[in-house]
């Protein structure tokens, strides 16, 4: 029992600090729509502009989907974590092994997710830039 029990510990402390950053992406991105939102009413944005402008929230739209999605994984992968110390503690170690299993994979899925919205930051980072080409 006391090989299998510690491995919980490589992804108890990583999956609350992945949460954090993922909340922390959320509130920028959430500040971010808000303020586009704002602009685009407050200024009366027509045109070309306001095209660009409708892009950029649609991209920070599915950023913000990801980022659900992610710290949505992250709980679930906790949970289960914290299922195999449970199951590891009452000596239950083949549901605490398929718990552990579980919830790495439910954190890869959830890494894999972010990986996914970085790279479409990037590509709302370029389109926020777009204006700038045009000076």
């Amino acid at each position: 029992m006391i090989d299998h029990f510690w491995y919980p510990l490589f992804l108890f402390p990583a999956i609350p600090l992945m949460m954090t950053n993922f909340g922390n992406r959320w509130i920028s991105l959430s500040t971010l729509i808000r303020k586009t939102h704002d602009e685009i009413l407050a200024e009366n944005i027509q045109g070309q502009k306001r095209v660009r402008y409708l892009d950029e929230l649609k991209i920070l739209n599915q950023r913000i989907t990801l980022v659900r999605l992610m710290q949505t994984l992250s709980a679930v992968s906790f949970i289960f974590n914290l299922l195999t110390i449970f199951f590891g503690y009452i000596n239950a170690i083949e549901i605490a092994t398929l718990c552990f299993g579980i919830a790495v994979v439910i954190f890869l899925i959830a890494i894999i997710t972010f990986i996914i919205e970085i790279q479409i930051s990037v590509k709302a980072l370029r389109k926020h830039l777009e204006d700038l080409e045009e000076i």
